[in-house]
């Protein structure tokens, strides 16, 4: 489970147990912090999308400590000017906070258990591998998707004409666009249907087949198309 925050002019994609340096809040080390200026959070179950904001949901935190960040050297020159070239540095205030519980997992029971089970399977893969011999890659897609991953029933079959330009999305090339197109997405909706699985499908299929390494952050490709697809609304009722 995860939730995307806003604090200090910036988001986050939080979980619990993550550990944020985030812009100072007044609050002691130990003490209990409320973030509920939540964007988006969701798990297995679907994902839920703010208008900016999901109305009553918190991401509750525990300060851990309040400290100052590296010093930043700012520097500046004019030309033809006296005592021209000067030089200060900054250190930002931050603090570190501990994510404790989030919209749907108020005490992160839920997600301590998820972590636990996540650990245990890593390991014993880890402990598979080692005693396998590797195997040639297969390029197909249904070696892409594993027989635990399933396609989204939202895809697309056949050529789309109209589709949107899905490179305004955040993490999202001409590179990655293609292979999105050849498996069957072409539009913003698409996007902000997907659950969890369908998403992890969507990734392993990218990974296979697009060269390099290629991040997409899930819940930032969400709202990034709600809003153009809002935009678009807004614009056709002029």
């Amino acid at each position: 489970m995860f939730a995307v925050i806003k604090t200090g002019g910036k988001q986050y994609r939080v979980a619990v147990g993550d550990v944020l340096k985030v812009e100072k809040l007044e609050a002691e080390a130990g003490d209990t912090v409320t973030f509920d200026n939540v964007l988006m959070h969701g798990g297995d179950s679907g994902t839920t999308v703010g208008t900016p904001m999901v109305e009553g949901a918190v991401v509750t935190g525990t300060i851990i400590e309040q400290f100052r960040d590296k010093k930043v050297i700012a520097f500046k020159k004019r030309r033809r000017k006296h005592s021209s070239q000067t030089r200060k540095g900054h250190r930002q205030y931050l603090t570190r906070v501990r994510i404790a519980g989030i919209p749907g997992d108020a005490d992160g029971a839920k997600g301590n258990e998820a972590k636990a089970q996540r650990d245990a399977a890593a390991k014993a893969a880890a402990e598979v591998t080692m005693n396998e011999a590797p195997s040639a890659p297969d390029e197909s897609v249904a070696a892409v998707a594993s027989t635990d991953l399933t396609k989204p029933s939202n895809l697309i079959e056949g050529d789309v004409t109209d589709g949107d330009d899905l490179e305004k999305l955040p993490g999202i090339g001409k590179a990655t666009e293609t292979a999105l197109n050849a498996t069957g997405v072409h539009y913003y909706s698409q996007f902000t249907e997907w659950n969890a699985e369908d998403w992890d499908f969507i990734e392993a299929y990218i990974g296979e087949n697009v060269k390099g390494t290629i991040t997409i952050s899930r819940p930032s490709v969400v709202v990034q198309a709600q809003k153009l697809m809002e935009s678009r609304a807004a614009a056709a009722q002029e």
